[in-house]
Order: structure tokens, then sequence, then C-alpha cells
């Protein structure tokens, strides 16, 4: 493990801190936090860790989003917008997964692009849920009935637009890192960018699919979907890479 690894790895007992101060995350969520977080930075290093962390700060301004509004119609996350252990490991464990791949020989391209993916499809998800919500305007996705606000399965305009925003933007972020470390031409950034952030989108729209036939009838639980939802994605980008 090289020095700046070890610096981060140092740092988690005080981002376990931060993520309970600002309400993030409860105690077990934290816990949950920081094992995942120790496990990408063992896996993937700095960049992966970067990554990460831009995922959480995006999802918390999702969350923030309207906060006072979801609270008042019970559609905000926890009691004041904190996720637990089980929505970390659901959000976490694929990533973490992901990241230790680097131990074996695979491309490093490739490992970097499903990462994106899986975390970009929760985040996508985070932002249809958090934002999306604050649009009384819902439909189910399949049928596209008129819906509950909130409901599994169900969507809306807002949520739609921005569940292909933020996993697009993610996916610039990361990329325009990984570029600059690695050259990589902007073509070929630009042609990345857009099919991660739109495979991520994709598996959002799964979430919403298993939301309404399977989560809905006591299948499946919302850690559940989110779980699969996200290695749906990551098994379709890796087949689009590996075309």
């Amino acid at each position: 493990m090289d020095e700046y690894n070890f610096v981060l790895l140092i740092l988690i007992p005080l981002l376990f801190v931060l993520g309970l101060r600002i309400k993030a995350f409860s105690r077990e969520g934290a816990i949950a936090a920081s094992v995942v977080g120790s496990l990408i930075i063992i896996g993937g290093g700095w960049l992966y860790f970067v990554m990460l962390f831009l995922f959480l700060g995006l999802s918390y301004i999702s969350t923030l989003s309207g906060f006072e509004r979801k609270k008042s119609w019970s559609l905000q996350e926890g009691l004041k917008g904190e996720r637990g252990a089980k929505n970390v490991l659901a959000a976490g464990a694929l990533p973490a997964a992901i990241s230790l791949m680097t131990f074996w020989n695979i491309n490093p391209g490739l490992v970097f692009f499903l990462y994106i993916v899986a975390l970009g499809t929760i985040l996508s998800d985070t932002a249809a849920s958090e934002i999306g919500s604050l649009d009384e305007n819902t439909y189910m996705i399949l049928t596209l009935k008129p819906a509950e606000t909130g409901i599994n399965g169900g969507i809306s305009i807002l949520g739609t637009a921005v569940a292909l925003v933020f996993p697009i933007f993610y996916s610039l972020l990361g990329f325009v890192i990984y570029g600059v470390l690695y050259s990589v031409p902007i073509v070929s950034l630009l042609e990345v960018i857009l099919t991660s952030g739109l495979l991520a989108f994709a598996g959002c729209l799964f979430d919403s699919v298993l939301g309404e036939t399977l989560e809905n009838r006591g299948y499946m639980t919302k850690f559940s979907v989110n779980f699969w939802s996200a290695v749906f994605a990551t098994a379709i980008a890796a087949a689009v890479y590996l075309r």
C-alpha cells in the first residue's frame, strides 16, 4: 500500500465523526461506511476514494433538497436524512467488491468503468427518490397510471430528469480526473462519460421496475432492490466494455 492510501486510511476515523456530526449516517451506518471506505482505499486507492467522497456529497445534496417538505409528507430518509447500515451496505458492497478487483490481472480501465457505473446507479436512484419526491405528479413506471408520491415503482418528470443528469455529471467528474491521470483522448472520454451515465440511468429505471413488480409485493426489500439494480447495470456495463 502506498503512502497516500495509508494517509487516507488514517482519515477514516475523522470521516466517521464527520458523518455523525452532519447527520449523514446513523452510528451503525457510519461504521458500515468506514468499512466500505477502507476496502475501497485498499483496493482502488485515492482516486476510487475521491469518487466515493463525491458520490456521498452529491447524495447528501439530494437528501437535503426540500427536506422540510419531504419531512412534512413523511418521505424523508431516517429521522433527519441519515443513512443506516443497510442503506450503506446496499449501496457500497458492490463498489467495494469492484475496487478489490484491482488485485487481479484485470484491465484497470474496465474496473474503474464498472466502479463508476455501480456508484452512478445508486446516485441516480437517490436523486430520483430524494429530489423526484418533490414532484407531486407521480406515475407507475410500467402502467403510467397516476400514483401516490414516494411509492415504490413511481416515477415523475423531475425525478427522471435528475436521475439522468446526476450520474452523467458524476461520470464527467470521474473520467475527467481519470483522463488527466492516464492521458486518455477527449473523444474517448466523451464516449465513456455518456455511456456510463446512461447505464447508471438504466439501472435506476430497473430499480423502479423491481420496485413496482417485486418490492410492492413483498418479494424484495428496498435494500435488495438497490443492490440488484446496481448489479444489473454493472453486468451490462461489463458486456458493453468488452464487446
